[in-house]
């Protein structure tokens, strides 16, 4: 009996020995497996980052080709037009000299020179649109008060000034350019002192490769929101003739 013992510990033994050892490679099996999901997961992110490190690669070297053809152009056009790479965007800056007298804003003979070199890039690179910035220094107009009622005016109609050249007499399609008049808001340099005053002073064509657009009418939050009884209870009631006519003498 203690004979058949032994061998029933023996037996057991094994058993057990085996069955850790199955465990084991079970074990084995299952991290093996996880570090095959974490290998694959790994080089598909690998994968996916070079696609995206390539990409912005291209689009800088996109960005740079972009920014060496407006250099060009500042080079021909001269008279200290330069180019600037800015958050939104690059961005062409002509001096005030190049474009408009001081406190005026017709364009110069020599500024319509520089719009036509202006518009000849623009033809050549259909895809860009253009967003015109007129900018002033601060201090107020007394010369050519009697035409701006302030600089932020006479911004905005050297802005609008050069938009009717280059549409008018370039043939730009008018889609394609915008205006803005920021006054003595966006100042590049101190206005404590003539020389930064003199840089203040400028006209700025911002490259635009895509225009934001506003959503149609009836998608809009409003019309969204309003509920129909809300617009019921808003219904003006019906006027009269007499109502009509008062109403359009006030405006």
């Amino acid at each position: 009996m203690v004979k058949y013992g032994k061998y029933i510990k023996l037996f057991l033994l094994i058993a057990f020995a085996g069955m850790s050892g199955c465990a084991e490679m079970s074990e084995l099996r299952n991290l093996n497996r996880r570090q095959a999901i974490t290998i694959r997961d790994q080089s598909e992110e690998i994968a996916r980052l070079k696609g995206q490190l390539s990409s912005v690669s291209d689009k800088l070297k996109a960005s740079e080709a972009e920014m060496e053809k407006l250099r060009k152009l500042a080079r021909s056009i001269g008279e200290g037009a330069t180019v600037r790479d800015t958050i939104e965007g690059p961005v062409l800056l002509f001096p005030e000299k190049i474009l408009f007298d001081s406190g005026m804003a017709a364009i110069k003979p020599q500024g319509e020179n520089a719009l036509r070199k202006v518009a000849a890039f623009l033809k050549e690179n259909p895809q860009i649109s253009v967003r015109v910035d007129g900018h002033t220094d601060t201090d107020p107009i007394i010369r050519t008060r009697h035409l701006w009622d302030s600089n932020h005016h006479l911004s905005a109609a050297r802005a609008l000034s050069v938009f009717h050249f280059l549409t008018k007499a370039e043939n730009i399609a008018i889609g394609r350019i915008h205006i803005a008049g920021f006054g003595p808001n966006r100042p590049i340099a101190s206005n404590s002192t003539t020389s930064g005053k003199r840089e203040n002073r400028r006209v700025e064509f911002l490259m635009l490769t895509a225009v934001a657009s506003l959503p149609p009418k009836e998608s809009s939050i409003l019309t969204e929101q309003i509920p129909e009884s809300g617009r019921q209870s808003e219904m003006v009631p019906e006027a009269t003739g007499a109502d009509v006519s008062e109403e359009i003498e006030e405006k």
